[in-house]
């Protein structure tokens, strides 16, 4: 159940954190993740170059085997458009309302920021996010491309990310004795330049440049299964994409964020 109200906190340095912004029934949460655990494909593909063998993951980024472990889980298809099998009308009603919340969410950010407007132009769908005991992730920003000089650059969409989104679904505790099955301890986000730590509550949600400013890293969990629903906001016209395949545009945002009359 999406909160009529968002209630939106300006960190500084491009980064708002906003809390009870949806409510989350941890049962179906769970039974929805497990369900796409059936169905998705494995996270990585392994290469081998220059003989050593490398995991590479949906966006290009590489890793050393022993380094899987570590990484998170990623649903990027959670209506299941790419398999045979469909989503319950709940499921579907639920991704449905994290896309809309996601939208609400960038444009009070434009209230804040108007000129996030002008480089919002689309967003494609969002995918959620799973970590496990031991998994987390370094610093990085979300526009970041795999770069090896001398070598053909493979994913080249997230170079026109503008503005990132990550909506938390369940809650960071601060001990194993508080732990119920739905929840994790560590797993907090930090957000570099903003110089601030996010403990995810669930129905909170993060807002913030996808660029070096919003350079950011999640600490690994100790217990349980963290799980977000990521999204970003676009600029610019990807070379690989087909006109209407999977965009959605934005033609009203700044309309909607009272910036346009």
């Amino acid at each position: 159940m999406l909160n009529t109200n968002l209630n939106m906190t300006d960190i500084g340095s491009g980064l708002c954190v906003v809390e009870d912004a949806i409510k989350i029934d941890q049962d179906f949460l769970f039974e929805y993740i497990n369900f796409l655990k059936e169905v998705e494909e494995e996270t990585f593909t392994y290469v081998e170059e220059d003989g050593k063998r490398y995991a590479i993951n949906r966006t290009g980024f590489k890793f050393d085997p022993d380094e899987v472990s570590q990484a998170p889980s990623r649903f990027i298809d959670p209506l299941l458009k790419m398999s045979e099998r469909n989503p319950t009308e709940r499921q579907e009603k639920f991704i449905q309302d994290l896309e809309d919340l996601m939208y609400r969410i960038l444009v009070e950010y434009c209230k804040l920021y108007p000129d996030a407007a002008t480089v919002c132009w689309w967003r494609g769908m969002g995918h959620i996010a799973t970590y496990s005991k031991g998994q987390g992730i370094g610093p990085h920003c979300d526009d970041q491309i795999p770069f090896e000089y001398g070598k053909p650059i493979g994913n080249e969409y997230p170079k026109h990310s503008k503005v990132s989104v990550n909506i938390y679904l369940n809650d960071c505790v601060d001990s194993e004795q508080e732990l119920n099955g739905y929840n994790f301890t560590g797993g907090e986000i930090t957000h570099k330049h903003a110089k601030h730590t996010h403990k995810p509550k669930a129905g909170s949600a993060v807002i913030y440049p996808t660029n070096f400013i919003g350079t950011h890293e999640v600490a690994s969990v100790t217990n349980g299964l963290r799980i977000a629903y990521l999204g970003s906001f676009l600029y610019g016209t990807p070379e690989q994409a087909r006109e209407g395949d999977w965009r959605i545009w934005m033609p009203n945002l700044k309309k909607d964020a009272g910036l346009e009359y």
